[in-house]
């Protein structure tokens, strides 16, 4: 707490290691709050003895005959004084609207039962039933100039009356993770002194029936962002009286000024989950997604995941400001690798195929209503859409070619023409959904196969007739049916990945690869852009730029954006990684950044990690894939021996899910002496999995359970498989990516490049032992539990990958064999049932 309160207090940037288990999360809460609330309150005092300074430095000024520099003198002083008490007059006018907020906190219960005993008449339309734009709503926005917008920010800067406290924003992979860090504030001794806000998407928060039951977030997004606009006026007779509403009507009943403020009020005055504040939304027929977004104003602590914060464009839309604010950024191990998949993106061509027919068909309907300016540009669009269509279309044998981005513009000849304002132009004037609404007022109809006159084909049936009547006949799958090469499937709105296409194209050209996927079938070709310096997409959070020091006030004015960046996990080693290629790659000077790391609270006689290097017949354990298939008995004697010792659960994590299945389908009818559970492939089967798992284990009587999963999978991370739900975990083999993926290829070929021979290599190493490190910390949770833990692959002896274990596991590490390692397990399971 003290090295995070130092890292926020001089603005630095953090790594901070503490293994699972060593209270981590309430650690990172109550430094960081108890921070925030010194920095309110010196902020204020500040502002008092710097008045104060600046006056007894007025009456100091001598007496001079040069009157007009003492005037001058005077007037500065007098300017930094006014500035002051202009800064004080808006923290004292915040504290009164915050205080106004509060007060509403005695009566929250009166006006929850209010809104809940109210008879609910809330129409929602038929989500079949589309609405009707105008053709005015459908032309494009008019995009700003660069001028007029850069003077238009200018205003807002010079015109903003409105105080903005300091927020820290906390960011975790998931929302079951934030639900996680929402508990602890609660359990903090600032859980009645602090605002807190959960941002999540509209498909999370919608508690409009007819929006979110559509399940695909870009038609929720689109639908949403549709039923804002105002309702029309509504018809009337020629002797005044109001008809019907129509059923097409698209205004959202819980898009309200007035509920929506009073959720978000509610909000900043009670610690609420996702779940309680969707619930609340229904209650008080507020939009949960709008109230949160406008509680996370004046919150000051908003909850985030990952994208929302770390995509500049999503960030954007929710209109989070970093600059001068704290960023928390939890289970930040695979930091680097999410900043990667965030930016890479995929077009297919049945995407560019409807793009380029969508904007054709628009365009044609509107151009002689759109501004030269939109015209052009669009025009512009289009162009780039068909080259990139045409490219596809060449690519008709099978195969992969991986091109840097000026090969690929120079190839695809868009080399011309400057992806970053097309893409800006595309956001501006909102080029995406007006084409669609577009498409959807006037539908664009495929052209039909052409089909052969009657006659033609009686004759055509004739004919292979009598041609195959000498021919054996050659039997087909019923199932099997041919598919079509040149029928492509209707997409929903597929401007979308052209423009994030669109961006990719924009970034540096050496930190990206486009990869080309080229195949006979049309639908199956696409462009992969792989992003290969993440550190490029952090540099807007964390880059410093000028420090302004004002001589006669002592405070500091941060223009980078972020005051302070904080990177935590359970395994951060190797530390290296994130401060070279995260924090220096992205600006960020080595003496701004601050490391931290602990050991483990778990007394060393409660683990026992064992690597199990040969099996039951003395056999060599290396599950390589060429091997892997041929030691599946070797995991059966493992299991066996293992179920008969450990009390409890037993997780065993497998290198992949094709692998898991083919181990399961060969010990399909083996006693374990157990109950044996799988992970599922759907995430929505999790959550009661977890419970049969669990109940299995702690019903009266019980042996345990058996539980199989996958290495990266969902019970990797972010679950706890504490006490007797996890008193045994077993990793098999060594999670290794394909290395013959192409994309993994050309980032271990940048890095060899970039940073020197071997380094693409490392990067390999570290990814598997991350991910081995993420399932190891599944079982040891607090300082009173205990259990084993085996790595089941002889690899796992070399020197290189033992030293990217947690160090709090190499301090009680042993290599054993099969045997060796159940005697071992027997006395350690022994000892802590006779404590």
């Amino acid at each position: 707490m003290k090295k995070l309160y130092y890292t926020l207090e001089n603005g630095k940037l953090g790594i901070f290691e503490s293994p699972t288990g060593t209270g981590k999360s309430m650690s990172i809460i109550c430094g960081a709050i108890k921070w925030l609330k010194d920095r309110q309150t010196a902020e204020k005092t500040d502002i008092i003895e710097q008045c104060s300074k600046l006056q007894q430095q007025k009456l100091n000024i001598p007496e001079s005959t040069d009157w007009i520099s003492m005037q001058s003198q005077k007037f500065k002083i007098d300017s930094e004084i006014m500035k002051l008490k202009q800064q004080e007059s808006k923290i004292q006018q915040y504290e009164v609207k915050i205080q106004n907020i509060k007060k509403l906190k005695d009566n929250r219960l009166k006006t929850k039962l209010k809104y809940s005993n109210k008879t609910k008449n809330i129409e929602t339309e038929d989500i079949n039933n589309e609405p009707s734009d105008t053709e005015d709503d459908l032309l494009l926005n008019e995009a700003a100039s660069k001028d007029e917008t850069n003077s238009s920010e200018d205003e807002n800067e010079d015109e903003s009356s409105v105080y903005e406290p300091i927020k820290i924003y906390i960011c975790s992979r998931t929302h079951s993770q934030l639900e996680q860090f929402l508990g602890e504030i609660r359990k903090s001794p600032f859980n009645n002194n602090i605002r807190v806000a959960s941002l999540a998407s509209r498909q999370t928060y919608c508690v409009n029936p007819s929006v979110s039951r559509l399940k695909n977030i870009s038609l929720i997004n689109e639908r949403c962002l549709y039923m804002q606009k105002k309702e029309p006026k509504p018809k009337r007779t020629e002797d005044g009286k109001v008809l019907k509403k129509a059923k097409g009507s698209c205004t959202c009943p819980y898009y309200k000024k007035s509920t929506i403020e009073e959720l978000s009020n509610y909000t900043l005055t009670e610690i609420l989950d996702i779940e309680d504040l969707t619930q609340l939304g229904s209650t008080l027929e507020a939009c949960p997604y709008y109230s949160s977004r406008k509680a996370a104003e004046d919150a000051e602590i908003v909850l985030v995941p990952y994208n929302t914060i770390l995509h500049k464009h999503t960030r954007e839309a929710n209109g989070i400001k970093l600059n001068g604010n704290i960023v928390i950024i939890d289970e930040a191990h695979n930091l680097l690798e999410s900043l990667t998949q965030m930016y890479n993106t995929e077009l297919y061509y049945s995407q560019v195929y409807h793009a380029s027919k969508q904007l054709k068909a628009y365009r044609d309907k509107f151009k002689s209503r759109f501004s030269s300016d939109n015209l052009l540009r669009i025009n512009q669009v289009i162009y780039v859409v068909n080259k990139l269509l045409n490219m596809l279309e060449r690519n008709s044998a099978d195969g992969v070619e991986v091109l840097t981005i000026s090969s690929f513009v120079v190839n695809a000849e868009i080399d011309l023409h400057n992806m970053f304002e097309l893409s800006k132009f595309c956001k501006d004037s909102r080029l995406a959904q007006k084409t669609r609404s577009y498409v959807m007022k006037y539908p664009i109809t495929e052209p039909k196969p052409e089909q052969k006159s009657g006659l033609e084909g009686v004759r055509a049936f004739l004919g292979s007739i009598k041609s195959n009547k000498d021919k054996t006949p050659t039997p087909q799958n019923p199932k099997e049916t041919p598919k079509p090469v040149d029928v492509i499937p209707p997409v929903t709105n597929p401007l979308l990945p052209v423009i994030s296409f669109f961006d990719c194209l924009a970034c540096l050209y050496e930190d990206g690869r486009v990869i080309i996927t080229k195949s006979s079938v049309k639908t199956d070709r696409k462009f992969q852009f792989l992003l290969l310096k993440p550190s490029q997409r952090f540099k807007d959070i964390v880059q410093q730029g000028t420090i302004k020091f004002n001589s006669l006030i002592s405070f500091v004015i941060y223009n980078f954006p972020a005051r302070s960046v904080i990177v935590a996990g359970g395994t951060m080693s190797p530390m290296n990684e994130f401060k070279n290629r995260l924090f220096i790659n992205a600006g960020a000077p080595a003496d701004r950044i601050v490391e931290f790391a602990c050991d483990h609270i778990i007394p060393p006689q409660n683990i026992l990690p064992i690597i199990v290097n040969k099996g039951a017949k003395n056999e060599g354990l290396l599950f390589n894939f060429e091997q892997r298939l041929t030691l599946i008995n070797s995991i059966k004697n493992i299991l066996m021996d293992v179920c008969k010792t450990v009390p409890g659960g037993v997780v065993v994590f497998f290198p992949s899910y094709d692998y898991e299945n083919k181990v399961y389908q060969q010990l399909q009818g083996v006693d374990f002496g157990r109950e044996l559970f799988r992970e599922p492939k759907v995430s929505s089967k999790v959550d009661s999995l977890l419970e049969k798992y669990a109940s299995t284990i702690k019903k009266p009587g019980s042996k345990g359970a058996l539980l199989f999963s996958v290495v990266g999978g969902k019970l990797s991370e972010g679950l706890n498989f504490s006490d007797e739900l996890g008193r045994c975990v077993i990793v098999i083999g060594m999670p290794y990516s394909n290395i013959g993926a192409v994309d993994l290829k050309e980032k271990m070929s940048y890095l060899d490049k970039t940073e020197g021979i071997g380094a693409g290599n490392k990067f390999y190493e570290n990814q598997c032992m991350k991910a081995v490190n993420q399932c190891i910390g599944r079982a040891v949770r607090h300082r009173g539990d205990y259990a084993a833990m085996v790595l089941f692959d002889q690899r796992y002896a070399r020197e290189s990958t033992r030293s990217a274990l947690p160090k709090w596991i190499q301090k009680s590490l042993k290599v054993a064999g099969h045997i060796e390692a159940i005697g071992l397990m027997e006395k350690f399971f022994q000892a802590k049932q006779e404590d």
